[in-house]
């Protein structure tokens, strides 16, 4: 069984915009990669999946698994998501996971991770074809620019078994009809507009991903929501405030990223970036913000 390795970062705050800055260093992802991919951003996302295994009731997948079932996280980042699910799966699964680079994976035993590009076939030499009873994806959305995901869920259906699964995990990060007295909400929609724009992602992309599977011969797709509060909307009493600085802590390094005359809109320079990243936090923190998690899970046809 695998044993989970989760950094405490329960007691961690952010210290300024200019310390989260100077950690938006990449580890062989630039160019490919929107996030930075680093030891801070390791750290982060650790956070994250315990926020999001909160606002999902602590379910990782939506049912359990058959014993010695093959499980593929496709975009593991350090194993996190799959050490998990080795914890709430003590029959013995297979895990294996997959990422850009390999420089921060984590060495808990019982986890397969290797170093490899989603946007290209799977190598045959590793003999996974039609080999995994559930292959598992969550928000890649800044990684996988809008052309490349018909391609990606093709590659990715490869190696399911003919009647496995895949759950592919997005976001409805853009709200709708923003209320007045939510100005900063107002300006992120623009700023992650134009992040994923600017990248040639596409910040809507979950609502594509049922008919990308069924161009696939995908059967029995299913979509289920959860509401993914940040600060005053989060699930729990201790999430409030740090999950307001997490979601703040995500786009701070997008300063770097500030073309010369600034986000429109939005912040003319990359301090104006961090002047509204803080005020994000405080309304986050008064009033919440409440986008929606997509779980969307579909059968590869026999």
């Amino acid at each position: 069984m695998a044993t989970a390795t989760l950094l405490d970062t329960s007691q961690r705050t952010v210290d300024s915009p200019a310390d989260l800055y100077a950690n938006t260093v990449f580890s062989g992802t630039e160019g490919v990669y929107l996030l930075p991919h680093n030891d801070t951003e390791i750290e982060r996302l650790q956070r994250q999946h315990r926020f999001l295994k909160t606002a999902t009731y602590g379910q990782l997948i939506p049912s359990l698994l058959q014993k010695d079932a093959a499980v593929l996280d496709s975009g593991c980042a350090d194993g996190t998501w799959l050490a998990d699910l080795g914890c709430q799966h003590p029959q013995g699964l297979k895990l294996h996971g997959v990422d850009l680079t390999g420089e921060l994976f984590q060495s808990t035993p019982g986890l397969d991770l290797r170093a490899h590009d989603i946007r290209t076939p799977f190598p045959r030499s590793w003999g996974w074809s039609n080999g995994f009873d559930l292959v598992h994806q969550r928000l890649l959305i800044w990684g996988i620019t809008s052309s490349e995901w018909p391609s990606v869920i093709h590659n990715l259906l490869e190696v399911v078994k003919p009647g496995g699964y895949i759950q592919l995990v997005e976001a409805e990060w853009i709200l709708p009809n923003v209320p007045d007295h939510l100005p900063e909400q107002k300006l992120l929609n623009m700023v992650q507009t134009w992040s994923t724009e600017s990248f040639g992602a596409d910040i809507h992309v979950w609502g594509r991903l049922g008919k990308l599977l069924q161009a696939e011969n995908c059967k029995a797709i299913t979509e289920e929501s959860f509401d993914l509060g940040y600060g005053a909307t989060a699930r729990s009493q201790e999430d409030k405030n740090r999950s307001a600085e997490l979601w703040a802590e995500s786009f701070r390094h997008l300063a770097r990223n500030i073309p010369e005359g600034g986000i429109p809109g939005v912040a003319k320079d990359a301090k104006a970036y961090h002047e509204f990243l803080d005020r994000l936090v405080i309304e986050m923190k008064a009033f919440g913000y409440t986008p929606r998690l997509k779980w969307l899970r579909a059968q590869k046809a026999m």
